[in-house]
């Protein structure tokens, strides 16, 4: 079957994309009706025409356009690109050229082929972004969930501890009272024995009631229940009850307390109770880091730039290795062995001095132990 050129005009005019060929100067053989209608010009005043300048508008060869490199080594070429039309609107077109040949090879015509696939673009970026705010989405859900899942951790080791505290207490209250009944024969036999090698001894056990006295009653003010009602207390008074608590301990663990406390701190507004659970997880991880003795220092001092008082911890022990510095505030972080620590101290630590609009940090220029610094603002 012959094919006609009103035919092959007519299937090409079918074609919903923009066809036209050109000679190597560029100049229009072939347009389809794609192209007059979007030129809203007749085939006539086209033809013989430059392309650039009925296609673009432009007064030379189009930048990076592909066409150039067919007539140069005869390979079809593509790109896609956005470009301004001929109506100044900003369009997507992806551009398809294929060589035609004569009979000894050389290329001698081309045929461009322009697609405008815009809305397609513009569809693909749109989904592109809600894809990408999907996933922003999905991470803000799995922040909130682990957050929600660290929350419901604290509570429960919250309630644990309220429990422990209840038992402390009732331990202390039961402690008591044979503490006072011992402590008052004591002095009893102190009015009555008057042989010096019985004196000294009983004067021994006396010293010592008073001591198990002094700890079961720190114990009873650390462990009664909260109020969450803030007042004023001297930090100098809140760390030395609190270590009164872990003094043994210390000792036992050849730990020596070095102190130097500034006694012209003014009082703070804050809640004791809370104030003495961060000295204590702060003491108790020293402890932890000083396995084989060693000591914390604890220094108290004003800081007058900043209208704050400072706490600073500090131990010769172990320390915390740098790659762990900005994680060691974070729930169930812990660089301690398993079952050895919760990861929940610090934590905890930075919540409480955050809700007194305090700072609590690591100090990271200590080439040896760890260095903590806890400051709290003054009324």
């Amino acid at each position: 079957m012959e094919v006609s050129g009103n035919f092959l005009q007519a299937a090409i005019d079918g074609i919903r994309a923009y066809i036209n060929i050109i000679d190597k100067e560029y100049n229009i053989l072939f347009v389809n009706d794609a192209v007059t209608k979007k030129l809203r010009k007749t085939r006539q005043s086209i033809v013989g025409k430059k392309c650039y300048e009925q296609l673009w508008n432009k007064n030379a060869l189009c930048e990076n356009c592909v066409t150039p490199k067919v007539f140069e080594n005869g390979q079809p070429h593509q790109r896609i690109n956005w470009e301004n039309n001929a109506d100044g609107e900003k369009r997507c077109i992806e551009h398809f050229v294929f060589p035609i040949p004569n009979k000894q090879g050389q290329v001698e015509f081309a045929v461009e082929i322009f697609m405008d696939i815009t809305e397609k673009k513009l569809l693909e970026k749109e989904r592109e972004e809600q894809r990408l705010e999907l996933g922003k989405r999905i991470r803000e859900l799995r922040h909130a969930y682990e957050e929600l899942k660290s929350l419901q951790n604290q509570l429960l080791q919250a309630e644990k501890m309220s429990s422990i505290g209840l038992l402390a207490s009732s331990l202390a209250h039961e402690l008591d009272t044979p503490l006072a009944t011992i402590s008052g024969y004591c002095e009893l036999l102190l009015e009555e024995v008057h042989d010096e090698k019985a004196l000294g001894k009983i004067k021994t056990i006396s010293d010592q009631i008073a001591k198990c006295q002094k700890a079961t009653r720190n114990l009873l003010i650390f462990s009664r229940k909260s109020d969450s009602e803030k007042k004023e207390y001297h930090i100098n008074t809140l760390i030395t009850n609190i270590l009164a608590l872990v003094e043994h301990r210390l000792k036992i663990h050849k730990i020596n307390i070095r102190r130097a406390f500034d006694k012209q701190l003014p009082p703070l507004l804050v809640e004791g109770n809370q104030i003495q659970q961060v000295i204590l997880n702060l003491v108790n991880n020293s402890v932890d880091a000083l396995p084989n003795g060693g000591d914390l220092f604890i220094k108290t001092r004003m800081n007058n730039a900043e209208k704050s008082v400072e706490i600073v911890f500090e131990d010769n022990g172990t320390g915390i290795p740098e790659k762990y510095h900005k994680r060691i505030f974070e729930p169930f972080f812990t660089t301690k062995e398993q079952g050895k620590g919760t990861g929940l101290g610090l934590s905890i630590c930075k919540d409480i001095i955050s809700a007194h609009n305090g700072t609590i940090r690591l100090d990271s220029n200590t080439d040896k132990g760890a260095k903590f610094i806890i400051s709290l603002p003054c009324k």
